[in-house]
């Protein structure tokens, strides 16, 4: 997988820092060469010296951009009610490994994905696309989904040979209404409605926390949706909503369960396809999929709980 933006701005780094080098050269003779450096420095176009002058900020930004943290865009509403449509958030790409920034090649190991992170990743159908999701299963896990309840069921990696541990704990609490309300239709949309207040033509999502041995969230539920365990992928020689992770691989869902097109339909997401998770919401702004922002929600910036 290329990263063209990456490609463009390490070009953009390169041509304005060769403009960078050459005016620097030119301006080190003015000692030696006065007025022959002054009649150059005359004669040197314009956009060179407007490239020279961004080279270091064009640098600073490849740098940060390419192994520190790099923003991403919410851009539908399958981790509400963690993240919002709209919400700008913060990739700390050093968590996952270093990564070459053109094709995302691992440079070198700094940690791996732990059960409750949020994840930036290439999507595995089409790596142009950038998803974001929960992690939920590790390499070597059985994960197993009940349809009727939508509860979780993990068991840690186990060989035959060895005594294996006992389900992983994954603790729910009851569902009650929530604050959002899906709209009908083939493309939802997703409306904060304070309980109490008239509604919107659409249905009350439920909301209620999962624990994942200690990692806390939120999650979503539509109560009148139905979910259809055959269009869920199905894992050679696996029963149906059941998976096992494979090695340097995870498992993956949105906290928005039933608006959610995650590992349970698609797979596995690869270690290489990794690119950062997300730690801090930097700004926000109140929008709809497919829709142009009709505000801002500054109380929405700080950490991802």
């Amino acid at each position: 997988m290329v990263n063209i933006f990456a490609l463009i701005l390490a070009i953009a780094a390169v041509v304005s820092g060769l403009c960078w080098g050459y005016r620097r050269k030119s301006r080190s003779r003015l000692h030696t060469d006065a007025v022959s450096t002054k009649k150059r420095l005359k004669l040197l176009p314009a956009w060179v010296d407007t490239l020279a002058s961004l080279f270091p900020l064009l640098a600073v930004v490849l740098l940060i951009r390419s192994f520190g943290w790099e923003p991403f865009r919410i851009p539908s509403g399958s981790m509400m009610p963690t993240l919002l449509t709209g919400d700008l958030v913060l990739a700390d790409k050093y968590s996952y490994g270093l990564k070459n920034p053109f094709n995302q090649k691992l440079l070198f190991a700094t940690g791996h994905p732990k059960r409750g992170d949020i994840a930036i990743f290439a999507f595995p159908e089409d790596e142009s696309q950038l998803y974001i999701k929960r992690v939920i299963g590790l390499p070597g896990d059985r994960i197993v989904f009940d349809p009727v309840n939508q509860q979780l069921s993990i068991f840690p990696a186990c060989q035959q040979t060895e005594h294996c541990a006992p389900p992983l704990s994954v603790k729910y609490s009851a569902l009650v209404p929530g604050e959002f309300v899906e709209s009908a239709g083939a493309h939802p949309q997703f409306y904060s409605v304070p309980l109490g207040d008239k509604s919107p033509v659409g249905t009350r999502l439920q909301m209620r926390t999962e624990n994942l041995s200690g990692v806390i969230h939120r999650i979503l539920q539509n109560p009148h949706a139905i979910v259809n365990s055959r269009q869920f992928f199905q894992q050679p020689g696996q029963t149906p909503a059941e998976w096992i992770v494979p090695a340097k691989s995870y498992f993956m869902m949105g906290d928005n369960r039933n608006n959610s097109y995650d590992s349970r339909y698609w797979g596995f997401v690869p270690e290489r396809n990794l690119v950062g998770k997300a730690v801090a919401i930097w700004f926000s702004v109140e929008k709809q999929e497919g829709q142009w922002p009709t505000g801002t929600r500054l109380n929405r910036i700080g950490r991802i709980d």
